[in-house]
């Protein structure tokens, strides 16, 4: 909803671009250490590890999104709304498989589901709205997170030996 003056790409820098960056890390990021602590460990513990990387993740992300641009750059103009948009969409994207890990839903394989679904939409929103083509957002985004929760749940295998 864009209010009267703003176009299309200032909505872009403002709130498109870093709820996506948030999004992008938050469901690339947690998967390893959340499948790592889930095969390794019980739902509660891996849920509790879920969520602090998912806070981690989400404080990086906001960092990260209001030193990038101050509005020097663009017509962002706010780095607190970047910030807002960029660590709320990482802590989304993170908290949400940890919660589905530390409610003991099915553990790992209701969690990889709700992962994969949540690639699955950011390389949807990234084509719909930064414009990027549909083979390379699903490359980046679905085989980096899908790679990360395989070595995670590599790792958390190490423990039984």
């Amino acid at each position: 909803m864009r209010r009267a003056g703003q176009t299309r790409t200032t909505m872009r820098y403002r709130v498109s671009e870093p709820a996506l960056a948030g999004l992008t890390a938050g469901a690339v990021v947690v998967p390893a250490p959340l499948f790592c602590a889930a095969v390794a460990t019980d739902p509660w513990t891996a849920g509790l590890v879920g969520l602090a990387a998912a806070v981690g993740v989400a404080l990086h992300a906001a960092l990260s999104a209001a030193r990038d641009d101050d509005g020097g750059l663009s017509a962002a103009d706010d780095p607190l709304r970047r910030a807002t948009f960029g660590g709320g969409g990482a802590f989304l994207a993170a908290a949400l498989p940890s919660l589905v890990v530390l409610s003991g839903l099915g553990r790992v394989p209701f969690a990889l589901l709700v992962v994969v679904v949540e690639l699955g939409v950011v390389a949807a929103l990234r084509v719909r709205l930064v414009g990027r083509d549909v083979v390379e957002a699903t490359v980046r985004v679905v085989l980096a997170g899908a790679v990360a929760a395989a070595v995670g749940a590599g790792l958390g295998s190490l423990a039984a030996l």
